[in-house]
């Protein structure tokens, strides 16, 4: 275990509750290990070259290097300058006081892991760039993101095995609209969000951007970690009462498999 691992951890704000060596577990935002055994994750990556997008502290990187994968590549961005979030983008609080891959970083050494991290966005994705990957796998990223069918078909052009999509869902509007894809922008002021989709809006954005759906899940709520926040956002009439439930229960979320369609002559 490296030297004061605990202390340097406890130093760094994390989004992820990641188990690092001598029984240390980081102070994570959200908990994702329930989420881990909900999804259909490969429980072998062997022999497969794999990409995390939007990888943050590192946890889904991780599991795929601990499940065997040959090669693991995440993605991030570093500069809050270059996040598609709506404007005015919202201050960042306590990250904004170390630097992004800071706890990427400890957690990667601590783990003595090969996973390489790059910076580039996902709409930057290319084969030239990052070459091509058995399996990808992309969480709780779409609904930052302006253009959320751009990213999946961005993701396209470097998959050629499997995608596993597990995003944000609004539970509401999938009750309602039962196997209508649907979408809202979010009413949520001062937050980093886009559009939030049902969970059939989620499996129509996969279709979309090119890919064939193999698997979907039913909606489930992503539990919050010990180091959760309280949500800061002002919030508008039922937007406060949903804020309130996200705090107790998690954040709805639902998940898909999809496989890229060959093009079109």
């Amino acid at each position: 275990m490296p030297e004061g691992l605990a202390e340097r951890a406890a130093a760094l704000r994390w989004y992820h509750t990641i188990a690092l060596p001598g029984g240390v577990v980081t102070r994570g935002e959200y908990d994702l290990r329930d989420t881990l055994r909900r999804l259909p994750f490969p429980p072998s990556l062997r022999g497969k070259r794999c990409l995390d997008v939007g990888t943050h502290d590192g946890f889904w990187a991780f599991e795929m290097e601990r499940r065997g994968a040959d090669e693991v590549v995440a993605i991030d961005l570093d500069d809050p300058a270059r996040y598609d979030w709506p404007l005015p983008r919202p201050p960042l609080e306590g990250e904004a006081a170390q630097p992004r891959d800071a706890a990427f970083r400890l957690a990667h050494e601590a783990l003595g892991s090969r996973v390489q991290r790059r910076v580039l966005s996902v709409y930057d994705l290319s084969r030239e760039e990052v070459g091509g990957f058995d399996f990808v796998f992309i969480g709780t990223l779409l609904l930052h993101l302006r253009d959320p069918i751009g990213a999946l078909a961005a993701i396209r052009r470097v998959c050629d095995g499997e995608l596993l999509v597990n995003d944000v869902i609004s539970l509401s509007m999938t009750l309602r609209r039962r196997g209508a894809p649907a979408a809202a922008l979010s009413t949520i002021d001062d937050a980093p969000f886009w559009w939030v989709p049902n969970a059939a809006g989620l499996e129509r954005s996969v279709r979309a951007a090119g890919f064939e759906v193999l698997a979907r899940g039913r909606p489930y709520f992503a539990r919050n970690g010990a180091g959760a926040v309280k949500l800061g956002w002002r919030a508008r009439g039922a937007a406060s009462l949903r804020r309130m439930l996200v705090l107790k229960l998690g954040v709805p979320h639902a998940w898909v498999v999809g496989r890229p369609l060959p093009d079109r002559a």
